[in-house]
C-alpha cells in the first residue's frame, strides 16, 4: 500500500472476525486501517482518496451492526470508523445539532432528550449516525434519518475535497439515500458531519415517546414483524401459535433441510439476525437464508433483506447473490 502515507499504520491480512459482532469465523481483509476523527481526519480522507482511481477498493464501516462478512474475506483496504472523540453541538440559536458521524445514534437520542427536542423515533437503532444517515434507517413506518436531516458535510473521494450537502426531496428514500446507491459499487462519498433539526417538545414528552418505542421494539420481538425487526423471526412466538412449532423446529424436522443448527443458528433473545460457531460455512448460511425467506414470504408475505449487508471477497453484495455463490 505504497499509494498512500495514513497517520498510523495500514494492517496487512488483518482477519475481519475481530470485526464481526456475532460471526466467528470471517475472512481476512486484504489491509486494514481505523479510522480516527483526530487531528489527522482531513489528511487521511485525503490520502485514502488517492485510491479512488486505482484497482485497490475500499469500503468504510462503523459499528458493523448488520454486517455478515464471508470466509473469503475482503480483497481491499477495510476502514474502520473509530467512535472516539464523537461530538454534538447544540446551536441554541438555529435549534439544530451538529453531529459528528461517528456519534452512536443512543448517544444522540439520549443527549437530545435531555434538551426536550424529540428524536424519539431513532429510539434502539444501532450503530453511529453516519450510518443512519446513510441508510436512512428507521423503525415501524415512523420517522426516519432523512426526516431531520438539514445539511451534510461530505468528502468526496472522486474530487478529494470536503463539500456541503442540502438534501432535497428525492435525496433519501425507504432504507436508502442518494449516498448509499452511489457508494454500493465504488466509495466516492463519505458523511463527516451531520446538521439535524427535529421539534422541541420538552424532555418529559420525548421520554414518553422513548419509552413507548423501546416498548414496542421489545414486543415486535416475540409477536411481529414491525419494520426493522424481521429477523426476530429466529425467535419469534407468533410462528408456534400460527402453526405449532418454533422456527428452530421447522428447520430441525424438515428433511430436505440440512443445516447444522450447532453452526448457524437463530439468536435466542431476537436481538440479532443470527450467530455462528467456528464450524459454520458460508453454505450453511446460505441455506439458512434461503430457507428463511421462502418460509417467511410463505407465512407472512415479507422480505426481510432491507438490513443485510454482506461482505465478500470483491465488495458489498445483495443477499440474493451471496444465495447464489454459496448454495
Amino acid at each position: 500500500m505504497d499509494q498512500i502515507k495514513l497517520s498510523k499504520d495500514i494492517i496487512e491480512n488483518y482477519n475481519l472476525s475481530k470485526k464481526h459482532l456475532f460471526k466467528k469465523n470471517a475472512g481476512n481483509s486484504k489491509y486494514y486501517y481505523q479510522l480516527q476523527y483526530d487531528s489527522n481526519l482531513n489528511n487521511d480522507l485525503i490520502e485514502i482518496s488517492k485510491l479512488y482511481n486505482t484497482n485497490i477498493p475500499f469500503k468504510i464501516f462503523g459499528f458493523h451492526t448488520n454486517i455478515y462478512i464471508t470466509e473469503k474475506g475482503y480483497d481491499g483496504l477495510f476502514i474502520d470508523i473509530d467512535p472516539k472523540n464523537s461530538k454534538i453541538i447544540f446551536n441554541k440559536e438555529k435549534e439544530e445539532f451538529i453531529v459528528s458521524a461517528n456519534t452512536l445514534t443512543s448517544k444522540l437520542v439520549n443527549y437530545t432528550m435531555n434538551l426536550g427536542y424529540d428524536f424519539a423515533s431513532l429510539t434502539g437503532i444501532p450503530g453511529m449516525v453516519g450510518s443512519g444517515v446513510v441508510g436512512n434507517s428507521s423503525w415501524a413506518s415512523r420517522k426516519d434519518y432523512g426526516k431531520y436531516v438539514k445539511k451534510l458535510i461530505i468528502f468526496d473521494f472522486k474530487e478529494s475535497k470536503e463539500i456541503e450537502v442540502i438534501p432535497d426531496e428525492t435525496f433519501f428514500s425507504t432504507r436508502n439515500s442518494f449516498i448509499k446507491k452511489e457508494n454500493r459499487e465504488k466509495t466516492r462519498y463519505f458523511v463527516k458531519e451531520i446538521i439535524l433539526k427535529s421539534e422541541y417538545i420538552g424532555k418529559e414528552n420525548v421520554r414518553e415517546k422513548y419509552l413507548e418505542q423501546i416498548n414496542k421494539r421489545q414486543e415486535s420481538l416475540k409477536i411481529g414483524f414491525l419494520e426493522g425487526c424481521a429477523g426476530s423471526i429466529w425467535a419469534n412466538l407468533d410462528l408456534r401459535e400460527k402453526i405449532g412449532m418454533s422456527f428452530k423446529e421447522i428447520i430441525i424436522n424438515n428433511p430436505e433441510f440440512n443445516i447444522n443448527f450447532n453452526g448457524a443458528r437463530y439468536s435466542n433473545n431476537g436481538s440479532r439476525f443470527f450467530v455462528t460457531d467456528n464450524d459454520t460455512t458460508d453454505k450453511d448460511v446460505a441455506k439458512l437464508f434461503d430457507f428463511t425467506i421462502k418460509r417467511l414470504k410463505e407465512l407472512y408475505n415479507i422480505e426481510p433483506i432491507k438490513e443485510v449487508l454482506i461482505l465478500d471477497y470483491d465488495g458489498e453484495i445483495d443477499l440474493y447473490t451471496f444465495i447464489k455463490r454459496y448454495l
